[in-house]
């Protein structure tokens, strides 16, 4: 395959969510404009564009354009800052685009995974798909975690537990209130309205997680496994805990 099918991008070798996605993009309708965080060596915008030849792709990203990154009159990047979450919003306003398709492949640090949750889900519209990529970030046997949330008072509640969160209160009939809401707002994180209003926004929530061996590794690019240890020979874990998780997430 070309990397226009995906190939040279980690959502098909390493985390494997292309085959998940593709069955989520069928129930979308037409699809003409989409958002992505994070572009890396634009790999997965040209897998979109091969998915989707009439929509308009923006690629947001803290780095200016790069030379190998996909170019053509139906893309434009657009430079973002994760970390500020009051400039997230102000762009995405400014623009005043209702996206059908969002993904968040950024930077993978949990705080930002929350912020660009909360500032870009109301620029979704009904019925559109908010993919929240590599959220095992925001798992506490995550490195990431560890870094960024250590120094809490209180362990967090991040975009991963906030999203089980409603995932369970759904299944099990329990009521949504504004206690509830509470316990689930953190520092730097959510808010408890933040909380009630993607509570509100979000009409299902589908969290996948890789169940096999990634198809070669992400540091080396082989695929001689120790399969005993679950490790690639070069080192790297190839079955953690915390590893390939993607929230798939519709809009109201």
């Amino acid at each position: 395959m070309s990397s226009a099918d995906g190939t040279n991008s980690d959502k098909h070798y390493w985390h494997q969510y292309i085959d998940t996605y593709r069955q989520a993009f069928r129930t979308l309708g037409p699809v003409r404009i989409i958002l992505e965080y994070g572009v890396f060596r634009g790999d997965s915008i040209r897998w979109l564009r091969s998915q989707f030849p009439d929509a308009f792709i923006i690629g947001a990203d803290i780095l200016e354009p790069q030379p190998d990154w996909p170019q053509d009159d139906r893309i434009q990047y657009v430079r973002f800052d994760q970390n500020d979450p009051d400039h997230i919003g102000r762009s995405l306003r400014a623009n005043g685009i209702r996206f059908d398709l969002i993904i968040e492949d950024g930077s993978h640090i949990p705080q930002h995974q929350a912020w660009c949750l909360t500032q870009s889900l109301p620029h979704l519209r009904s019925g559109g798909l908010y993919i929240l990529e590599d959220v095992h970030t925001s798992h506490p046997d995550h490195d990431l975690y560890r870094a960024y949330c250590s120094d809490y008072a209180q362990p967090p509640a991040t975009s991963l537990q906030v999203l089980l969160a409603f995932q369970h209160i759904r299944a099990t009939g329990v009521p949504f209130t504004e206690a509830l809401a509470a316990g689930l707002a953190s520092k730097d994180f959510f808010t408890a309205e933040e909380v009630k209003a993607l509570h509100a926004d979000i009409a299902g929530i589908e969290l996948y997680r890789r169940a096999r061996l990634p198809l070669h590794c992400y540091k080396c690019g082989g695929n001689d496994y120790d399969y005993t240890a679950m490790r690639c020979r070069c080192g790297v874990a190839l079955y953690e805990t915390a590893d390939s998780m993607s929230f798939l997430i519709r809009k109201t």
